[in-house]
C-alpha cells in the first residue's frame, strides 16, 4: 500500500510450465504452495479446489496450479520474484520447461521493492532466457523475461490477459465501501459455466477467482480515484470469441485506456471495439506463442 488512499493496482505475473513426468505441483500439498505465497507477501484468503486445479485467491491476487503448470498473479507492493525463488526449493530448475515472468508499468514504481531489471537479473542467474518490452515505454508497456529453452505450447491453451486503467467512475464507486451490485452475476454471463469464489476488501477492492475443470478466469479490481485499475485474466479457449469477450469485459468497467495481451500458438491477435482506438500493437515470438500487445484509448 502506497499511502491510505493509494494503491498499486497494475500486477506482476509468473506462469510456470513443468517438464513432462514431473511429479504433479498439486501433490506438493496446501503447505508448500503457502509458503510460496508468504514470499511474496501476501497471504491466502481462500483455496477453492477441483479435481484439476487448486485455486487460492489472495490478499493480493491471486495463484492456480494445476498438475503441470502454474500461474500466479501479484499486485501491491509485493515481492513476486522472491516466490519464485521459493518455488524453485522444490522445483529444480532444470524441471522447468517454460517460465514466463511479467510485469505491467507501474503507477508507483518507486514504492516497488524492486525492479524489472532487478527481477530478471535474479531470474537469469537461475534459468537462462530474455527479456522484451512490450509497448512505449514512455506510456504503457509490460515487460517480460522468457526462458529460451524450446518448448511447443499445447494448441487448446491460449491467455488472454486485459489490463484497464482509468475505469468510470460509476464502475470504480461500486468497489468502494464493499461491493454494491453483484458483479460476479455480470462476469458469469460472458464466460458461463464456473465455479466463483470472490472477496470485497474493506476499505475498497475486489477480487474474484473462477475455475472450470483447467479453465480459469481471475478479476481484480483497484476502485480508488487517480488510480484506479482492473485485471482480467483467463486460458478459456477465447479464441472464436475473442471480440465479444473482451468488449463485455471493457463494457463492465469503462476503462479510459486499456491493453490486450494475448499468447496464441497459431498467430497474432487482431482486434477492434467500438468507442475505443488502438494507439499501439507490437508482437512477438515467444516459447512457441505469438504474443499480441494492443494498447486502445477511448
Amino acid at each position: 500500500m502506497t499511502s491510505n488512499t493509494l494503491f498499486e493496482g497494475p500486477e506482476k505475473k509468473v506462469e510456470l510450465v513443468v517438464q513432462a513426468g514431473f511429479p504433479s505441483l498439486r501433490s506438493f500439498g496446501k503447505e508448500a504452495w503457502l509458503r510460496v505465497i508468504g514470499a511474496a507477501g501476501a497471504h491466502a484468503i481462500s483455496v477453492s479446489h477441483n479435481p484439476r486445479c487448486d485455486a487460492f485467491l489472495l490478499s493480493e491476487s491471486s495463484l492456480f496450479v494445476f498438475d503441470e503448470y502454474l500461474v500466479m498473479i501479484t499486485c501491491g507492493r509485493t515481492s513476486l520474484i522472491d516466490a519464485v525463488v521459493e518455488m524453485f526449493r522444490f522445483i529444480p530448475t532444470g524441471e522447468v520447461a517454460m517460465l514466463v515472468y511479467e510485469r505491467k508499468n507501474e503507477h508507483f514504481p518507486e514504492e516497488q521493492p524492486t525492479t524489472f531489471e532487478q527481477d530478471a537479473d535474479r531470474l537469469k542467474a537461475l534459468i537462462p532466457g530474455q527479456t522484451l518490452r512490450l509497448g512505449d515505454k514512455h506510456e504503457h508497456y509490460v515487460q517480460m523475461y522468457c526462458s529460451s529453452r524450446p518448448f511447443s505450447p499445447p494448441n487448446e491453451e491460449p491467455t488472454l490477459e486485459v489490463l484497464m486503467h482509468g475505469i468510470s467512475e460509476e464502475a470504480a464507486a461500486s468497489f468502494r465501501g464493499g461491493v454494491s451490485g453483484d458483479p460476479k452475476d455480470r462476469l458469469a454471463v460472458l464466460l458461463p459455466g464456473f465455479t466463483i469464489h470472490e472477496h470485497a476488501f474493506e476499505p475498497n477492492g475486489y477480487s474474484l477467482n473462477a475455475v472450470q475443470d483447467e479453465s480459469y478466469y481471475t478479476v481484480h479490481v483497484t476502485p480508488e480515484s487517480g488510480c484506479s485499475y482492473v485485471s482480467f485474466e483467463t486460458n478459456y479457449d477465447f479464441r472464436k470469441n475473442l471480440g465479444p469477450l473482451v468488449s463485455g469485459v471493457v463494457s463492465l468497467f469503462g476503462p479510459r485506456t486499456f491493453d490486450v495481451i494475448t499468447f496464441m500458438p497459431e498467430g497474432p491477435a487482431s482486434l477492434t471495439l467500438d468507442g475505443y482506438e488502438l494507439r499501439d500493437s507490437a508482437r512477438h515470438a515467444l516459447s512457441g506463442y505469438c504474443v499480441s500487445y494492443l494498447h486502445f484509448q477511448r
